[in-house]
């Protein structure tokens, strides 16, 4: 007996009824929802004037002041490096979570049914385009605002068009290469994109002592310079819809899980939950290792850090990146004029360096199990997981302070600031999860513990609290000898109670 075509579901149909079903058992009115968006649009509004005048105000004091000799790059260029850093990031993520997947709800009631998968899931694809046009607008905005000159209102608004229109050209192409099953590389590709972006412009700002290019907006008319983008986007959206039948349920259900975890961890402000959900695999060895040095436990504990590190090529990119974002932002003009700004991008540089060699402290918290069968107290397991990155960062702030100032002084300044980001790392790696079972605040983003404040900070507090004496050598422009003896006592001080507070396991 065939079946009434006319009473077969279709995807449209499941999402058009999961939708009506929603509605009639929501307290939201049309009027809450149109008073919740106008919020969100005045908001909007608020922030982008905020940041405009924010950058006009930067733009005017970086003019007052006189230019070094030590700053080449221009700002066009640098801000050029940002924009591609933070889209490849973006990218890379949408390449692990997606970019289109199932949550738990809809693999369990949605999936199984005998309807159109393409249909079911052009909610899903709509969603995540919805994600890459915010997160360009997010990216293309601060660019066009730090522009030299001041761009008009189309400018900015053709600008930001334009990113929105290519981030769905990539998410529409990003889906036609998840359901060729080849989405594998765009990782590796998009980190080593980014790695490049800010390694090669700082190490040139330092070894020449001009740079004539500057990167220029095409003269190109309005209508084409939209037109284009907008045949992409259209191209790669419909090509995406087409090949959405064929993602299988599987790879569905397992980003879909991804996702919910990295979405409830977000919005909890869990920051360690976040990383495992998003953490790059360790690539098993490709030669066998024989560790003949290894003779003590502590030694074993080292051992094991570096195979951690040596597997993982993120890692390395993340180092790189943190070596070289200071000394970017030393060498471009209009930044390096502002001690201040290279402070930032100090501490930005050196914590995500720390991050990355704390890796192997954050996966003995999470499985201790190896670390139980040595011979070893909780105080020396923490004082061996701190080998690794203290060696990794004396050589690394070492080489990035002295590209910073270009004298010997930096360097040794960098150096002897290492052990506080060193500590910094092992703390933060170490810090308890979460606690849930105590009292909760309400916040914009939902419920989260009270001391969810100093479990973030937990680690690079004290090293943030170590890079004071180079703040001060930057205002001051030179290194005196006795910032070093107070930096190395600072930093020896602060590695030490890193160490000492670390969160440890009973034996």
């Amino acid at each position: 007996m065939n079946a009434d075509p006319a009473l077969e579901l279709s995807g449209a149909g499941v999402r058009r009824y999961t939708r009506r079903a929603t509605a009639t058992r929501a307290d939201t009115s049309w009027l809450t929802l149109g008073g919740d968006v106008l919020s969100a649009l005045t908001t909007a509004a608020v922030v982008v004037a905020v940041f405009g005048g924010a950058f006009a105000s930067l733009r005017e004091r970086i003019a007052a002041r006189p230019a070094t000799g030590s700053t080449v790059l221009p700002g066009e260029l640098t801000a050029l490096a940002a924009a591609v850093l933070v889209t490849a990031a973006v990218v890379a993520l949408l390449s692990r979570l997606g970019p289109v997947s199932a949550t738990p709800a809809t693999a369990a009631w949605w999936l199984p049914l005998p309807a159109g998968r393409r249909g079911l899931l052009r909610g899903e694809l709509g969603k995540t385009g919805l994600v890459g046009v915010v997160a360009a607008v997010t990216v293309a905005l601060p660019v066009v605002l730090a522009a030299p000159q001041v761009p008009s209102v189309p400018e900015v608004a053709v600008t930001v068009a334009g990113a929105g229109l290519l981030a769905l050209a990539v998410v529409g192409g990003l889906v036609v290469l998840q359901a060729s099953g080849r989405t594998g590389w765009v990782a590796p590709v998009t980190g080593g994109l980014a790695t490049a972006v800010v390694v090669v412009p700082a190490v040139g700002g330092t070894l020449v002592d001009a740079w004539d290019w500057v990167p220029a907006a095409p003269d190109v008319p309005l209508p084409l310079l939209l037109g284009v983008p907008a045949v992409l986007a259209v191209a790669a959206l419909l090509a995406a819809d087409r090949v959405t039948g064929r993602l299988p349920a599987g790879a569905l259900r397992e980003r879909g899980a991804a996702v919910f975890v990295a979405s409830a961890s977000a919005l909890s402000l869990d920051t360690r939950e976040l990383g495992r959900a998003l953490g790059t695999p360790v690539h098993p060895p490709r030669r066998q290792r024989r560790w003949s040095w290894v003779r003590q436990p502590w030694q074993a504990v080292v051992a094991a850090d570096l195979a951690v590190l040596a597997r993982s090529p993120w890692r390395w990119g993340q180092l790189a990146i943190g070596a070289a974002l200071p000394v970017l932002a030393a060498r471009t003009s209009g930044l390096g004029e502002v001690p201040a700004l290279v402070a930032v991008a100090v501490v930005l540089g050196w914590g995500l360096a720390a991050v990355a060699l704390g890796e192997p402290s954050r996966r003995a918290h999470g499985s201790p199990a190896a670390d139980r069968a040595l011979p070893l107290g909780s105080r020396e397991l923490v004082r061996a997981r701190t080998v690794v990155p203290l060696v990794g960062l004396v050589l690394l702030c070492g080489v990035s302070a002295g590209a910073v100032g270009l004298g010997w002084e930096w360097v040794v300044l960098g150096m002897v600031t290492a052990p506080a980001w060193a500590g910094a790392a092992v703390r933060g790696g170490y810090r308890p999860e979460l606690d849930w079972s105590g009292p909760v605040l309400s916040s914009p983003v939902g419920a989260v513990p009270t001391g969810v404040g100093a479990t973030l900070v937990r680690g690079p507090d004290l090293g943030v609290l170590g890079t004071v004496p180079l703040v001060v050598a930057l205002l001051l422009g030179e290194v005196p000898q006795l910032l070093l003896a107070i930096a190395l006592a600072v930093s020896a001080g602060l590695c030490a109670i890193s160490v000492e507070t670390a969160q440890r396991r009973k034996d």
